[in-house]
């Protein structure tokens, strides 16, 4: 029996064990210590003793599979692994770098039970692209029970904490790689929606606020109209945005499934709409589609695709 363990050492820190390809466990480590979308600390300055590997104490795996957010470099991560090997029982170990939005896929994926479906791809902030110089935002695979392909890839280069309506948005087609990928200075996607969020006042992790304070724009409420108004735009700007996304993903693949992963589709209000909009397409939505479901994800790949 093969016993494999994926490991996010992203925000949202978890583990998913599988056994010949089942998932049989999974925990998220922030549900043990109570410190919420828990992210490992430096262990340069901390070594961080897990409390949810104590589930794991008689196990021996043959394969422990790291994914993470893309801190920089192999050298940046290998610390976060080596500390979180030191309390477990192993045979080998590997990590994925530049894969975050393919793990989100491959989450997606495992839960729909679809036999071949397009993922599509939204979240904050995923792995580092093109000299390292963008971050990718958006990405368009499909998948079947053999293979899994990139299609297409948006990323940003704006990483300032500020909106600047002035700012010429430029973008550009590069044809550089094996999928269609488009760099842009602009805001977009679940990136946008986090800046959104922190405009309107509200913390990290908290866009499920501004999602919800959006239900009442219209309404006769106390709530402060400004922070009303910068929900409602957040809501019908990104929405539109995967509208035109998911539009894009049906000029690659005839495919009538759809997967929704990585934090953006924590947006049940968007969801929804997605379906009303497009009611010929039979979508699916990650269940972990924020940082955890990366574990289930990255082990999945290994086991199914790797091998």
């Amino acid at each position: 029996m093969r016993k494999i363990l994926g490991v996010n050492i992203s925000h949202n820190c978890s583990f998913a064990y599988f056994e010949n390809s089942i998932l049989k466990e999974y925990y998220e480590e922030d549900r043990f210590n109570k410190i919420k979308h828990f992210m490992p600390p430096n262990p340069f300055f901390e070594e961080y003793k897990y409390i949810a590997l104590k589930k794991f104490k008689d196990i021996v795996f043959d394969e422990v599979v790291f994914i993470s957010f893309d801190r920089g470099n192999i050298l940046i991560e290998k610390p976060y692994i080596d500390n979180v090997l030191k309390q477990l029982k192993y045979k080998n170990f590997m990590f994925y770098q530049g894969e975050h939005h393919l793990s989100h896929a491959m989450s997606g994926y495992y839960f729909s039970k679809f036999k071949e479906a397009i993922a599509v791809i939204t979240d904050g902030g995923g792995e580092i692209i093109h000299n390292r110089d963008f971050q990718v935002i958006q990405s368009i695979f499909t998948v079947n029970k053999e293979q899994i392909k990139k299609f297409y890839q948006k990323a940003t280069n704006n990483f300032s904490y500020y909106f600047n309506d002035n700012e010429k948005i430029i973008e550009k087609n590069i044809t550089d790689y094996d999928f269609d990928l488009i760099l842009s200075n602009a805001l977009f996607g679940g990136y946008k929606y986090y800046r959104y969020t922190k405009k309107a006042g509200f913390k990290s992790f908290e866009e499920g606020q501004l999602m919800g304070i959006a239900a009442y724009k219209n309404k006769n409420t106390n709530l402060d109209k400004n922070v009303l108004e910068i929900a409602d735009k957040a809501q019908k700007e990104t929405l539109q945005e995967i509208i035109e996304l998911i539009e894009r993903a049906k000029t690659y693949s005839d495919c009538k499934n759809i997967i929704l992963s990585g934090g953006y589709h924590l947006n049940c209000a968007n969801n929804f709409k997605l379906v009303k909009h497009f009611p010929e397409l039979n979508f699916f939505v990650d269940p972990i589609p924020y940082d955890g479901g990366m574990a289930v994800g990255a082990a999945y790949y290994y086991e199914n695709y790797l091998q």
